[in-house]
């Protein structure tokens, strides 16, 4: 044999038990004699003169290099003797073998190009069409729109509106007479084109009517005298025939060749209309047909291209590896899942070399979504569930982000349930479904106005009052129509930008801590240990432990207190109540334009279990609301884009922690304002005369002074306290009456009819003269 290697078993003999190898025909790598280089094994196949046998088996390529068993025997053609040794080998030549298998490789390589070539011909070809269509097209609408200029004489409009906008009467006067005369330009003009045509035709033919009549007079006066030669009448009728003939004939050819008229108008009118395009330049058309754009063109994802993004991330080990031949090395299958289309995108699975974490590809994720030509946002990058060392890489397709949405899912029907399934909330990126559980759940939304955080809570209020058994409070502290559509179902409802509405959110939320306590009795007497132990029966018998749920829109509000001890008390109220309400089913959603500690308090976000946001300006506000280095480790929302007056950009996108399995984006569902109101038609209907409506909490000054009263008298001991004793006690009490001071409780107090004593300017106030105030008042102050 001539190569070193031993050849396999089998090979070198006339057995046809062993197996027989079809492996590559490398140099050196396979049965002694195959040629070098050619990578491809071709099994004999049978001589096409040779008779149909049952035992002989037909040669086939196979690519990958691999054993088959035979243990039936096979008759072989070329069979031939192993010179000095007497044996018989079967099958063709070496020379014959390597011959078959390049020419085998030659063939299939040259059929796989020309496909190749063609497909990429006729992409070429179809981009060029596209492009010079598209060229026309603008062409055409420009033509249109200077014939609509011309028609409804726009110039003479606009000079007219500037003139009387100037306040210029005589040129309004002037480019009005003007404008009427214009309008009957066209008819005039017609009119005297079809005189025109009309006098050419009636003169031309009396041309040749009396050129007809003195050609044929002369031709027969000449025929006598022959002065003008030799012709007569009959020469000068046979001149005519003839150009009769021309014009017959001229007229036999227009009507059977009546369609090159209008294929030539219509070949000068495209040509005209593809100069006109073309002048107006590359800008007019869709961006992957300029010019320009060829380099950039979005391009499916094929594992070279992968490689070449990884190995430019900056990553030194990726480097390294990648120049030492990986992944393409024998020894290593790092393709788990190869490039494919899966959904809205492309995903692949590839096991990553040792030294390169998939940690650390994530970190440069900025990088990798550049060198795979796509946004950070259409990027997704995770270890797989199953393998730590396999990246899970997704790419969403371009645009898929702005697609509009699927319809909300109970649009027309259906209701949604607190304890089994969850409220709707909008789709992935791949565009799945998500819906949002509720049990122990509490929310932080953030985002530049347009971004979308209140669309996506919107749909989550949506869902909540399609449970008859939830009741939904709702603060909004600005001027908008968010929630209004939703009113009749909600059980308390405040929206505007007055300080009072601010005191009003306080109060709901110290009434609703304090009824923590009177929910834990609820539970302790039907012995469960949480509302979700306890389920819809009993719920549905105990109107005290329905679920509730805060929504406070423009949060900043609540937190951004004057005094340091304000915001401190207030700060204090939130954090206990969201901390301790999750157990009891007491749920609360904040959103705010600008997250930051004054907006979100720390304490706050490091309770809250489901955050999301949306378009935003920097990567600290982005971690204040996702969390700590969430945009160093690719959970960001820097590369969003809030809606604007012309696009609706990144509207309803956001990113999300705690809405599904891994942090990631959230495309929300989008509800209309009648779409809101169908919705909570049928929300009021299943919910019956149950819901009520509360506009705003108002205090009652007279009655909290009595009530202050009650907590002073005992402490300090005296029978009548001061009157500043007393605005001190309402301001510790209630954020309404911060600014409080004596002079506020004393003109209360004045209003209800008790004039307070000055005694020594400490103003002692009576309780019993307060009592019987309150109790002889009829109405409450401002009613």
């Amino acid at each position: 044999m001539s190569h070193d290697t031993p050849a396999p078993p089998g090979t070198g003999d006339n057995s046809t038990d062993g197996p027989v190898w079809t492996g590559p025909l490398n140099e050196g790598s396979g049965p002694a004699g195959t040629g070098p280089g050619t990578g491809t094994t071709v099994v004999p196949f049978r001589r096409p003169e040779t008779p149909a046998d049952p035992d002989t088996i037909d040669g086939e390529v196979i690519e990958d290099g691999r054993w088959i068993e035979r243990s039936e025997t096979r008759q072989t053609w070329g069979t031939r003797v192993l010179h000095g040794t007497g044996r018989v080998l079967a099958g063709p030549s070496d020379e014959t073998r390597a011959r078959l298998a390049i020419a085998t490789v030659d063939a299939a390589h040259v059929t796989g190009s020309g496909i190749r070539s063609g497909a990429r011909a006729l992409k070429r070809g179809g981009r060029v069409l596209h492009r010079h269509a598209s060229i026309i097209g603008a062409g055409i609408e420009a033509a249109r729109q200077r014939r609509r200029a011309d028609h409804d004489h726009t110039d003479l409009k606009a000079a007219r509106a500037a003139a009387n906008e100037r306040g210029d009467a005589t040129a309004v006067e002037a480019l009005t007479r003007q404008h009427n005369e214009s309008r009957h330009v066209g008819v005039d003009a017609a009119a005297k084109k079809f005189a025109l045509a009309w006098s050419i035709l009636w003169r031309g033919s009396a041309a040749l009517g009396v050129l007809f009549v003195v050609s044929v007079i002369v031709g027969g006066i000449n025929g006598f005298g022959r002065w003008l030669g030799v012709f007569n009448a009959n020469d000068v009728l046979a001149v005519w025939r003839d150009a009769l003939a021309i014009v017959y004939t001229i007229a036999v050819v227009i009507v059977t060749w009546w369609w090159a008229v209008p294929t030539g108008w219509m070949l000068l009118k495209l040509s005209r209309w593809w100069r006109d395009g073309n002048r107006l330049g590359e800008q007019v058309l869709p961006v992957h047909l300029r010019k320009q754009a060829v380099g950039n063109l979005r391009v499916e994802l094929s594992e070279s291209a992968i490689v070449q993004a990884l190995g430019n991330i900056g990553n030194s080990k990726l480097n390294s590896v990648i120049k030492a031949g990986w992944p393409n090395r024998e020894t290593e299958n790092p393709w788990v899942q190869p490039p494919m289309v899966d959904g809205k995108g492309w995903s692949t699975k590839i096991r990553l070399p040792q030294g390169a974490p998939v940690s650390q590809v994530a970190k440069a994720k900025e990088m990798l979504a550049h060198n795979l030509a796509c946004r950070p946002i259409e990027l997704f990058i995770r270890p797989d569930a199953e393998d730590p060392t396999v990246m899970d890489l997704f790419r969403l397709n371009h645009g898929v982000l702005r697609e509009p949405v699927d319809p909300y899912p109970l649009l027309h029907d259906g209701a949604t349930d607190y304890w089994n399934g969850g409220f709707p909330a909008g789709v992935n990126l791949r565009g799945e479904p998500i819906t949002t559980t509720m049990l122990e759940r509490n929310f932080a939304f953030a985002g530049a106005p347009g971004s979308g955080k209140s669309t996506l809570m919107i749909a989550l209020t949506a869902g909540a009052i399609l449970d008859p058994l939830v009741d939904v409070d709702v603060f909004v502290f600005a001027q908008n129509n968010d929630y209004e559509a939703f009113k009749p179902c909600l059980n308390t409802y405040s929206a505007g930008v007055e300080p009072e509405k601010v005191d009003a959110a306080l109060e709901h939320l110290q009434a609703l801590y304090d009824d923590l306590t009177v929910r834990g009795r609820l539970l302790q007497k039907h012995n469960v240990s949480s509302v979700q132990e306890a389920g819809r029966a009993i719920v549905a018998k105990e109107p005290g432990l329905r679920p509730r749920i805060v929504v406070l829109e423009e949060c900043q509000k609540l937190f951004r207190q004057d005094k340091a001890e304000d915001r401190r008390k207030v700060v204090n109220l939130v954090v206990n109540l969201f901390m301790a309400a999750r157990k009891y089913a007491v749920h609360m959603a904040f959103l705010t334009p600008s997250p930051s500690d004054q907006s979100l308090p720390r304490d706050l976000i490091a309770v809250t279990t489901n955050k999301a946001c949306g378009a935003i300006g920097d990567k600290t506000r982005n971690n204040v609301v996702l969390g700590e280095k969430a945009h160093e480790n690719g959970i960001s929302a820097l590369s969003l884009k809030p809606k604007t007056e012309t696009a609706l950009n990144d509207v309803g996108t956001l990113v999300t922690v705690g809405f599904m399995d891994e942090p990631g984006a959230l495309r929300s569902y989008h509800l209309t304002s009648a779409q809101r109101e169908q919705i909570a038609a049928r929300a009021a209907e299943a919910r019956g005369a149950s819901a009520v409506t509360e506009i705003e909490v108002v205090r009652d000054p007279l009655a909290d002074i009595l009530t202050v009263i009650a907590d002073i008298t005992p402490r300090e001991g005296e029978q009548h306290p001061r009157a500043a004793a007393i605005a001190a006690a309402l301001s510790a009490r209630w954020n309404h009456y911060s600014k409080w001071k004596s002079k506020q409780v004393l003109d209360v107090l004045d209003a209800a009819n008790y004039k307070v004593p000055t005694t020594d300017r400490i103003f002692p106030v009576d309780p019993v003269r307060v009592a019987d105030a309150l109790a002889a008042r009829e109405t409450l102050p401002g009613e």
